[in-house]
């Protein structure tokens, strides 16, 4: 019986890090560092609009903030898996092998799961003044294209093509 209740425990753990697995999206599919989406406190603000024309667009990888949710998810599911192996002495050192293979595991997990295509946009701006916009890779820009900078009083700028 008590065995499964701990594999029981260990299977809802694994379901509660399977959670932390999901791309760090703003609630509705858009990435964090979107050029179109907005979050409900960037909605609805004055951004100050300059324009420009892209000088360059290099491919990058955007690494999420992790939550560590993933690491605590993943040494509960370890320790309770370890803790089915052996007795006494030995299965208290297979708990802690499996919290700590399931804790870096779970980390691991969340943070491949927090990343996503981005680019960085060089833009010359009409008054001359250089910028560099790291923005998620869901606007397409090329060289040479007129856009618009928008950027808010926090410094957060995002590019988009001007028409």
């Amino acid at each position: 019986m008590k065995k499964t209740l701990s594999l029981a425990a260990a299977a809802l753990a694994l379901l509660a890090l399977g959670g932390c697995a999901t791309n760090p999206m703003m609630g509705t599919g858009t990435p964090q560092a979107s050029a179109q989406g907005y979050t409900i406190n960037g909605a609805q603000s004055v951004q100050s609009v300059q324009l420009g024309t892209v000088l360059a667009v290099h491919a990058v990888v955007i690494a999420g903030q992790a939550s560590g949710a993933g690491a605590i998810g993943g040494a509960l599911a370890g320790g309770a898996i370890g803790h089915q192996i052996g007795s006494g002495n030995g299965q208290k050192l297979a708990t802690i092998a499996g919290a700590l293979a399931g804790l870096m595991g779970g980390q691991a997990l969340e943070g491949a799961a927090a990343k996503e295509s981005g680019l960085l946009v060089t833009v010359k701006l009409d008054s001359g003044q250089l910028l560099a916009i790291t923005q998620a890779a869901d606007v397409t820009l090329t060289v040479g294209e007129r856009v618009q900078v928008l950027m808010d009083r926090t410094g957060k700028a995002r590019a988009l093509p001007l028409g």
